[in-house]
């Protein structure tokens, strides 16, 4: 049953994006030129570090980027300016915790709407910028890009159409890649089938910096505490592989639905499961914005430890496309 519904699945996808090639269905064009960064998939692939790591590409040239996402699970609704370049305006609630952790962290102007062609649109218009990234915007076809940049992991080639598995489009979509970066033991050869021949396709590293003290990157946790890790994200076995490989002791890991909005109630549970094993909480940089937001410091109870991790994109190709297609 789940096949056939895939199939079904697959149908209506291969006939929007054949409306959108034909030019039956309306696409948005902003004076500002737009880089996408998605992948095919439902859950992460790392594309939060990516965008951080465009932000930085971007800047080290002289350019003034600013993003674009839709805001995943906020409270707020319609256009949400969560950072204007200069200050964050909105909550972690309001914003959706990606934003707001594109915002905190990159520092630059941050728009949010349920609708990625209405923020660029606006973006384009009232904020001065050289670049709009959008956050998750592959599938998002109504809003023109100069560069569609792709990240394929191993769930994504081993993977089936929704509802048999995690595919929002089939591989072969890939063809509308630029940039396909490959995550994971994921290789060039396993792409090259599905791109077009320009396609650059290239790997890309997630690199942990270790876990150190939210409020002190210089405090590092030393390999000897043992950790319970707390995780509200697509696929937290990432994070414990990674703790592990760190050398840390886990004495237990505390799950979230992805995008969970964490309440008193919810922390409570977490320190009460680090005291009880003498442990340290570490968690990931998305959740702790919500759980700092969260968090009655009233309260004494461990401190959080965040492990922080960033986007290594060594091939030079990249990078020189990217500046390419937004000159």
């Amino acid at each position: 049953m789940l096949g056939l519904v895939a199939r079904l699945f697959g149908s209506i996808v291969a006939a929007r994006n054949a409306a959108y090639d034909a030019g039956r269905r309306a696409i948005t064009r902003t004076a500002i030129p737009v880089v996408s960064v998605g992948n095919l998939s439902v859950g992460g692939t790392g594309k939060t570090p990516v965008v951080h790591e465009l932000v930085r590409i971007y800047q080290r040239h002289g350019l003034r980027p600013a993003i674009v996402a839709r805001g995943y699970r906020r409270r707020s609704r319609g256009l949400c300016v969560v950072h204007d370049g200069q200050h964050i305006l909105c909550s972690v609630d309001d914003a959706g915790d990606e934003a707001f952790l594109h915002a905190q962290k990159c520092g630059v102007p941050v728009v949010v709407h349920e609708q990625k062609s209405v923020a660029a649109e606006y973006v384009a218009r009232t904020i001065p910028c050289d670049v709009i990234i959008v956050d998750d915007g592959f599938q998002h076809r109504a809003l023109a890009r100069a560069i569609d940049v792709v990240l394929v992991d191993r769930a994504t080639i081993d993977g089936s159409l929704i509802p048999a598995g995690r595919l929002r489009e089939p591989l072969p979509s890939l063809h509308r890649a630029d940039i396909v970066l490959t995550m994971g033991d994921v290789t060039a050869e396993e792409c090259r089938p599905h791109t077009r021949f320009d396609t650059i396709v290239a790997p890309c590293r997630i690199v942990q910096h270790g876990v150190c003290l939210w409020n002190d990157p210089t405090h590092h946790l030393s390999i000897d505490e043992s950790i319970v890790i707390v995780a509200g994200i697509a696929q937290p076995e990432r994070v414990v592989e990674t703790a592990r490989s760190l050398g840390y002791s886990i004495r237990e890991v505390c799950t979230f639905p992805d995008h969970h909005h964490y309440t008193h109630d919810d922390i409570l549970r977490c320190v009460e499961t680090a005291r009880r094993h003498s442990a340290r909480l570490v968690t990931t940089e998305k959740d702790l914005c919500k759980l700092i937001a969260r968090d009655d410091t009233s309260t004494p109870h461990p401190a959080w430890y965040v492990l922080a991790i960033h986007a290594d994109i060594s091939d030079n190709r990249v990078e020189d496309a990217l500046l390419a297609g937004v000159r």
